[in-house]
């Protein structure tokens, strides 16, 4: 990716050119129907991104990387414009939530930034949005080509919803198949499209890259990528109807294997929690945003 290393304002500014002409001409033609979309971006999953220091304020990189991920959110609204969409909000899924910069981002969305934050990568979501869009997603850590696979930390080795594993874009969908809300859309590498299509669903996705192992990777252009966004989503927004929300039966019953007992032990603090074993624990949650909040206090107490 060395060639973008001198070009990087240009494709920002021709990009943005680019999406507000064109989101300028689709605002003309939209429907005054309303159609509000959730669009959820993490940084792993994005084009060009193959090992954890390009992820991070403090490595390689990252000033390059974060340029592409506003690139494809940005790829993510001007699709859902195209399709119609009455209004988008934009949360910033990636670590600390402040990878996103509000002043590169296009004006005719909202953004969500910052942590902590109780729902984590689905915060701001509810019954009044019509469709979801991930951008960025990634596999879990079970799965061996996955590029920088885990499951929001490197903790849990499995992740489990009522004896399916799953991974983030799994446990985000859940909660917006409680909303009644679709995935209509997905990017991320091929692990991901991989494990997402196991959900069955019929959301369009989209490979930004082939992992060859869980920091290497066949890459896809990142023009590409950005193209193939904001396509995929305008595709995926205009045949919702056909899009299923993933929907659990209640109760959601979560399983999470642990990387140790040590782990497991800091788990069972948290009221209700059974262990299964060793490593793994088990809470049965009345309904898919419970479960989500009690993954998130997970997280917090095994981060690494």
């Amino acid at each position: 990716m060395m060639w973008l290393s001198g070009a990087r304002p240009g494709f920002i500014t021709c990009a943005w050119a680019l999406l507000s002409l064109a989101g300028t001409l689709s605002a003309t033609a939209a429907s005054p129907t309303k159609l509000k979309v959730f669009v959820s971006v993490d940084m792993e999953g994005i084009a060009g991104v193959v090992v954890e220091r390009q992820t991070g304020p403090e490595g390689h990189d990252y000033a390059l990387h974060r340029e592409q991920m506003m690139a494809e959110a940005n790829a993510a609204i001007a699709g859902a414009f195209d399709a119609g969409a009455t209004e988008v909000v934009v949360l910033d899924s990636h670590g600390s939530g402040t990878n996103l910069r509000p002043d590169l981002l296009d004006p005719r969305a909202s953004l969500i930034s910052g942590t902590p934050r109780p729902w984590g990568m689905v915060a701001g979501l509810d019954g009044s949005f019509d469709a979801m869009v991930f951008v960025g997603y990634h596999a879990s850590g079970s799965v061996p080509d996955g590029v920088l696979a885990h499951t929001f930390n490197l903790s849990p080795l499995s992740v489990r919803l009522n004896g399916q594993v799953v991974g983030e874009g799994g446990l985000s969908a859940a909660v917006g198949g409680h909303f009644n809300v679709p995935v209509v859309f997905g990017a991320g590498d091929r692990a991901f499209v991989r494990q997402f299509q196991g959900l069955r669903t019929g959301a369009e996705l989209l490979a930004t890259k082939d992992g060859l192992s869980s920091s290497s990777a066949a890459l896809v252009h990142p023009y590409v990528v950005v193209e193939g966004i904001r396509k995929g989503v305008k595709a995926g927004l205009e045949r919702r109807a056909t899009i299923s929300p993933w929907q659990l039966g209640k109760p959601i019953t979560l399983e999470v294997e642990l990387g140790n007992t040590a782990e497991a032990d800091r788990v069972m603090l948290i009221p209700a929690m059974a262990r299964v074993d060793g490593r793994t624990v088990r809470y049965v949650a009345p309904d898919a945003p419970t479960m989500y909040r009690i993954f998130v206090l997970i997280d917090r107490l095994t981060g690494r």
